[in-house]
């Protein structure tokens, strides 16, 4: 084994180490051996794993998750408050050494850009050089990493947004892919029934990039002019500030450069509207810490970038316990997004439609990232609602599958013994009835728009548990009543509904037809008979249910983001497409004026109003404003007023019935397995792509129905019912 050699740069306050590495093969464990005197922040490939900030930190931790079979690099912000000073390191993987530290780390004095990342170029950064051992604190350091297995800490699936002593890391897809993805060739056919807007909507696939600031408002005794700000006059808890402008919602890390005589202390607050960062949350709700940072950074010319992620469009900088003058400049933010081709497309003569398809789309690829979040503001967290509809606008939208299978096989992982799926990630999260049925039916929606019985076969067993943990709710006429809520707090049992909801034993019914379908398809022969016989008895019961209870008439279901979405879905398969365009209009359309470029949580407007983005005096605040679920639009226009369906797994038979209404124009293209569907629909023609290996069932709407099979090709179709061309 080699030597471990405490190193260090040429501060004595503080030094930045990067070293690459290379490992070959899986392994596991990983584990990271890390001491410095007086603390430290962890990082590997970019990813934050641990913060300690004591003079005894000596800490193993299991750090398998964070490594790539192929180069890596680790990165270490060591900082000495006082006395000793010194950084030692060691890693070893399945119990064999990997590296160590040594003189052939590199060191710089001073943060620098993405200095954590793989793509920063470090030729330039001196070598650590070694120190004597009596300066090195090296009595704290004791040995060989992983040689007790019971002190090693252990990494946790769950929420990476918070630095903390204990490294948080999940095996997403996140972290494999790369930005080529939605670089694909677009095919010329689908241009020819489409038109070239459609290559401007895939080239707008936005990958990481560095997003510039805007200027809106400077206070205090701040000054500044082209993005340089200068303030001085701070006191010991406050000070001057000035407020940064994104232009739009973004989710990342902040950046900015300070220069000044002396130690600069900065308090930053985001905020997703102007208010938000005027309005400071309260310290004891966890909010505070997603939304708010104090920073310290040295003399001179300092470059910094967040360890937080966050979702934001404003931030207020204020300057607080600093005497000299601090000169801020170079603001930015360095976005942060799942990988995906932008390959699902709708456009009409309705700018106002176009306008909300749009913001739904960004809002589904915000909220895409290490899995599928509710919301980049809060709670940043896979919730199982939020993310069966995210899946769902994806496949119209992305037509990614990845993403949703790591959700769905990491919420399996913590199944309770009982059958009852956890509502979000975790173990022991609590449990909403509606949230276990939505889990089922997501392996549908997965099947349908995918084509992959494979997966959904995996889970099955999973499948079967937990719509077993619904069927032992049902009463004997097949119906689940629910009971009065045990908690004040929705989200820990039940959800809101109370009695026999129209709503709930709607997705109970839908997820035994989920689970016949699933066992069909295996062939498990006794679970298919015992789901036909619940759905025997629970089908006519759920049916009459909805005739007396409509969906629209179940109370709350209309303000929630998802339920709206199914009565809408339900006016639209009742003929009351022109009733369900309208409602799109009107709510999504509120929605927007308030100056927003993504969706908010829910629907709440006051008086038809919304909160504003840019009013400092709004009183709402700190709801999310970019929610991923509140964006069906993205589903219900192309599936609807477009009419493309799938009627087989993965579209291998799909109709196409528009209900274009008021509309004289509609194009769409949905993404399949197997290319894409493109339409352009007039007043006078059809112009349809069916992608090979598919088959298209037309329906043309009056005055002239006509209902026709179409195979792959290009087709050109008068809406007198004539075919014109191919």
């Amino acid at each position: 084994m080699s030597t471990v050699i405490p190193i260090w740069g040429g501060c004595a306050e503080e030094a930045f180490f990067r070293r690459k590495f290379t490992l070959g093969g899986m392994f596991s464990p990983a584990v990271v051996r890390i001491f410095v005197d007086t603390g430290f922040e962890l990082f590997l490939n970019g990813r934050a794993v641990a913060v300690a900030d004591e003079w005894n930190n000596t800490r193993d931790y299991d750090v398998t998750p964070f490594l790539l079979n192929g180069e890596n690099l680790v990165a270490v912000h060591a900082m000495n408050h006082s006395g000793h000073r010194g950084f030692s390191f060691e890693l070893c993987c399945d119990g064999k050494q990997i590296l160590v530290s040594d003189e052939t780390w590199k060191v710089a004095d001073s943060e620098r850009w993405d200095w954590t990342r793989m793509e920063c170029d470090d030729l330039s950064w001196a070598s650590a050089r070694a120190l004597p051992l009596q300066y090195a604190g090296l009595p704290q350091w004791r040995g060989h990493a992983g040689d007790h297995p019971e002190k090693v800490i252990p990494y946790l699936d769950g929420s990476p947004f918070f630095i903390g002593p204990i490294p948080k890391a999940v095996r997403s897809p996140f972290y494999r892919q790369t930005g080529e993805r939605g670089k694909e060739k677009i095919s010329p056919e689908v241009l020819e029934v489409v038109g070239e807007d459609y290559r401007n909507s895939r080239n707008a696939t936005p990958g990481t990039r560095i997003l510039p600031a805007g200027w809106p408002e400077v206070r205090g005794s701040a000054r500044g002019r082209d993005g340089v700000f200068r303030l001085s006059g701070a006191s010991r808890y406050e000070g001057p500030f000035f407020f940064v402008d994104f232009g739009e919602e973004t989710v990342g890390y902040l950046r900015f450069r300070t220069s000044s005589a002396g130690p600069v202390r900065v308090r930053l607050r985001y905020g997703e509207m102007l208010a938000e960062c005027v309005a400071e949350p309260a310290r004891n709700r966890l909010l505070h810490r997603m939304l708010v940072e104090e920073i310290m950074l040295g003399e001179g010319v300092q470059e910094w970038e967040s360890r937080m992620r966050v979702g934001f469009r404003f931030v207020r900088v204020e300057l607080f316990d600093s005497s000299a003058e601090v000169e801020f400049s170079g603001f930015s933010v360095r976005t942060s997004l799942y990988p995906v081709a932008y390959r699902g497309y709708f456009h009409c003569s309705d700018p106002l439609l176009n306008r909300i398809w749009e913001a739904g789309r960004k809002t589904v690829h915000l909220c895409m990232q290490e899995y599928y979040l509710d919301g980049v503001k809060r709670d940043r967290f896979l919730w199982v609602g939020d993310t069966r509809a995210e899946a769902l606008y994806n496949y119209y939208l992305f037509g990614d599958r990845e993403l949703f299978r790591f959700c769905w096989e990491a919420l399996a992982s913590v199944q309770y013994a009982d059958g009852a799926v956890p509502s979000e990630m975790g173990e022991g999260a609590s449990c909403l009835w509606d949230y276990v049925a939505w889990w089922v039916i997501a392996f549908h929606d997965y099947r349908l728009f995918t084509g992959d019985d494979e997966f959904p076969l995996k889970l099955r067993r999973n499948l079967y548990a937990a719509v077993d943990w619904l069927a032992a709710r049902a009463g004997t006429d097949g119906c689940i009543s629910l009971p009065e809520n045990p908690c004040s707090s929705w989200m820990i049992v039940l959800n809101k509904a109370v009695g026999t909801s129209s709503f709930l034993n709607l997705l109970y019914l839908r997820s035994l037809r989920t689970a016949l379908e699933i066992a069909e398809v295996a062939g498990d022969c006794a679970e298919v008979s015992r789901y036909r016989k619940l759905l025997e008895r629970t089908e006519p019961a759920v049916e009459m249910l909805l005739r007396e209870k409509p969906l629209s008439e179940e109370e709350g279901l209309a303000s929630a983001s998802t339920g709206f979405y199914e009565i809408l879905e339900q006016q639209f398969i009742q003929g009351e497409s022109g009733k369900a365009l309208e409602s799109i209009r009107r709510n999504w359309g509120a929605l927007l004026a308030s100056g927003a470029d993504t969706l908010y949580e829910g629907f709440y407007a006051r008086d038809g109003k919304y909160p504003s983005i840019s009013d400092p005096e709004e009183k709402r605040l700190f709801v999310s404003f970019c929610h991923g679920w509140t964006a069906g639009p993205c589903a219900l226009l192309p599936a609807e007023i477009a009419g493309i369906k799938p009627l087989e797994p993965g579209f291998r038979r799909f109709r196409v019935a528009p209900k274009p209404e008021d509309l004289d124009e509609v194009k769409a293209v949905v993404p399949t397995p197997f290319g894409e569907i493109a339409l352009a629909l007039t007043r006078s023609e059809l112009h349809l792509r069916v992608p090979e290996g598919t088959e298209a069932e037309v329906e043309l709407p009056s005055p002239n129905p006509l209902r026709q099979t179409l195979n792959a090709g290009i087709h050109r179709l008068l809406l007198n019912g004539a075919e014109c061309g191919r």
